[in-house]
């Protein structure tokens, strides 16, 4: 339903958390289904890779690349993660 079309996976948690701290806050916007697990992280894992990364889990492997969000709020965040999930599954689509 979230999706507007078919999706072949049809059940999934989606974990939201924001983490206030000094300096820089904890974001989290994460899917799991029994294929894939991606999500973006803003948090300090990856500094190479920029503020917030996108981390992607599939058949085994774990993948992380510069997740290009850099708004403070964590409404704008996860908005910004909410907007961008579908595509981001539906490139899962044939996991």
């Amino acid at each position: 339903m979230y999706l507007g079309d078919a999706f072949p996976r049809q059940t999934a948690t989606v974990e939201v958390l924001w983490r206030p701290r000094e300096g820089k806050d904890v974001q989290r916007v994460q899917w799991a289904d029994n294929a894939v697990s991606l999500g973006w992280h803003k948090d300090d894992d990856h500094p190479d890779l920029g503020t917030t990364h996108f981390q992607l889990e599939a058949s085994g492997e774990v993948v992380h690349e510069p997740g290009q969000i850099e708004v403070e709020a964590p409404l704008g965040f996860l908005e910004i993660c909410l907007d961008r999930l579908p595509d981001a599954l539906r490139a899962t689509s044939e996991s």
